[in-house]
């Protein structure tokens, strides 16, 4: 019985000695609950991320509209768009490689934007056109939203050169987009 009181003493001296020294059970809890650190992606690089998504999908649809309008005014349209587009990324790919965030520009359409080329793929005539006039008008809205937010945000002096530049193109090519549905 004496030597189960002397065990129990010498296990409880040397838990306590454990725990003070952060070798014991408690440390490992800690340890376990302190959550990850997660490497957030900078806001340039995610702002970069979506100006060359958005960028290359506008550029691809482009393409599609060549290939697939009916009317001489989209075909027109999307003539400007493809040019205006690729040279739009170039300029970005440009940018990002001065500030080092190359490593953030995708090289290909995600999933979701290889869906919206198959949606646009499926359509012809008419309803290719309508249905394209409608996406450039409302995705370079919004691309002009984003841009604006992102001025107000951007600290990178080229990056704010480029944001500044794509709003003045942005603005001309909406009021293009809307000469040729005036025209209709």
């Amino acid at each position: 019985m004496l030597t189960d009181k002397l065990l129990t003493l010498a296990f409880g001296l040397l838990l306590l000695l454990m725990i003070a020294c952060g070798d014991g059970p408690a440390s490992d809890q800690t340890k376990a609950t302190t959550p990850p650190v997660v490497k957030e992606m900078s806001r340039s690089a995610a702002f970069l991320d979506y100006a060359a998504s958005t960028t290359m999908l506008q550029a691809e649809l482009a393409q599609v509209a060549a290939e697939r309008a009916e009317s001489e005014q989209i075909k027109a349209l999307s003539a400007e768009m493809q040019g205006f587009y690729r040279q739009a990324l170039k300029q970005l790919q440009q940018v990002a490689k001065a500030e080092g965030l190359h490593n953030s520009l995708p090289d290909s359409l995600g999933s979701a934007d290889r869906a919206t080329i198959a949606e646009f793929r499926k359509l012809s005539g008419t309803a290719f056109d309508e249905r394209y006039r409608e996406f450039v008008q409302a995705s370079q809205q919004a691309q002009l939203d984003h841009y604006s937010e992102m001025l107000l945000k951007a600290e990178e002096e080229q990056i704010r050169s480029w944001v500044n530049e794509m709003q003045l193109q942005l603005r001309a090519r909406l009021q293009l987009a809307a000469q040729y549905d005036s025209a209709r």
